[in-house]
């Protein structure tokens, strides 16, 4: 029976068992009628305690852009939260839990975390704002942080530099005691990105953030990020070592500051996607924008397979390609891709597609130099995904 044939079983059931007990009433006691209203007024009251709902996500009335959570209003206002439109049929309110300013601590799921005077921007330099994550239950495991609307940490004086003059964002926990455990430092424009790190499943503590704030004089400064706990046994938990998890059969993956236009420098992390039962692989292409470049990682105007040292993506077990005037032979392409071009056949001036062999894991990986050893002058990368059926 569906969860909406049982709630009305349910009221059902409640409605004939109030009816014959007002009934049994009626015939055997007229004399004590405050009893009788008491005991009536005492089941009404139970039977509206059986409307529940889940408390899951849900977009708030003033922004589309926001999401809070369902909860009822007694609920949401003990805990300290922001009412902000209905939910669940209008049994619930979309309760929004809110942290501003510099320092604090987040203590509720999807807590959005702003920065001071937001939607304004915060002109404050030379600081470092810090965020610690309270566990919530020791069935956490990792953490992901929504960029919403208007993030935007301005980058320092240099290519695709984080920190200095500009500013920086990076995570820690108490999973690991080594930097390179974490996603890499970022800046720039991250609207519509988001990150993965693991939390570890024991300590008080599950994370922190660190927002630091440049000495240049960075005025259009602005963030608005959604800190999200992941169970362990979620269906959304990344795969460990994954910085960015994409679920749908289709999507976009792009570098951070893609809509910046301006690739980040010395950057390691691995995009991952989600197998979805019946499919076997997925095939790649550049977005179909102009601006910015959705294929620059190099100054090369050719698809390049040879990368080297230089920034690259690498999308393991590529499918076999044609070689030679002879359809038949056929080698690995090499899985590196670097250039000013994306695509399949090596060293072509022409975009095309390419198609990961059948198989696990599906991933983009993805790295670029630190600004010291090559030019970083270029917008990064911008790729649709789609899911191939097997």
């Amino acid at each position: 029976m569906s969860p909406k044939g049982s709630l009305v079983a349910i009221f059902h059931l409640l409605f004939y068992t109030l009816f014959s007990f007002e009934l049994v009433q009626s015939e055997g006691q007229n004399s004590n009628v405050q009893q009788t209203n008491f005991h009536r007024q005492k089941r009404l009251f139970s039977l509206f305690n059986v409307v529940q709902f889940q408390n899951g996500p849900c977009i708030t009335a003033s922004d589309i852009e926001t999401t809070g959570t369902c909860l009822n209003g007694q609920e949401c206002t003990s805990q300290g939260g922001t009412l902000d439109g209905n939910c669940a049929s209008g049994f619930g309110v979309c309760c929004v839990f809110i942290l501003t300013g510099c320092n604090g601590v987040v203590n509720q799921n999807c807590t959005m975390v702003r920065n001071m005077g937001f939607p304004a921007a915060d002109s404050n330099t030379g600081r470092t704002c810090s965020v610690s994550l309270n566990r919530l239950s020791q069935d956490i495991c990792q953490i992901r942080l929504d960029f919403q609307s208007r993030t935007v940490l301005p980058l320092g004086t240099g290519e695709g530099v984080c920190g200095g003059t500009g500013d920086s964002l990076n995570v820690i926990s108490p999973h690991s005691s080594s930097q390179s455990a974490f996603p890499p430092t970022v800046c720039g424009t991250l609207t519509g990105q988001h990150m993965y790190f693991e939390s570890g499943r024991s300590g008080s503590t599950a994370g922190q953030i660190n927002i630091v704030q440049g000495t240049g004089a960075n005025t259009d400064r602005r963030y608005n990020i959604k800190v999200s706990y992941i169970e362990c046994d979620s269906i959304v938990r990344a795969p460990s070592g994954c910085t960015q998890y994409f679920t749908d059969l289709t999507g976009t993956i792009t570098s951070y500051n893609f809509p910046g236009g301006q690739i980040l420098v010395d950057q390691l992390y691995t995009n991952c996607i989600r197998q979805n039962e019946g499919f076997c692989s997925v095939q790649y292409a550049e977005s179909p924008i102009t601006t910015p470049d959705p294929f620059e990682l190099t100054a090369d105007m050719k698809v390049r397979t040879d990368c080297g040292q230089v920034n690259q993506i690498s999308i393991p077990s590529s499918v076999l390609v044609k070689q030679g005037a002879n359809a038949d032979e056929f080698r690995f392409a090499p899985s590196e891709r670097c250039g000013s071009v994306f695509g399949a056949l090596p060293r072509t001036e022409i975009p095309s597609t390419l198609t990961s062999a059948r198989g696990l894991p599906f991933v983009v990986n993805v790295r670029t130099r630190p600004a010291s050893v090559a030019d970083n002058d270029f917008s990064g990368f911008s790729l649709d995904y789609s899911q191939i059926p097997c």
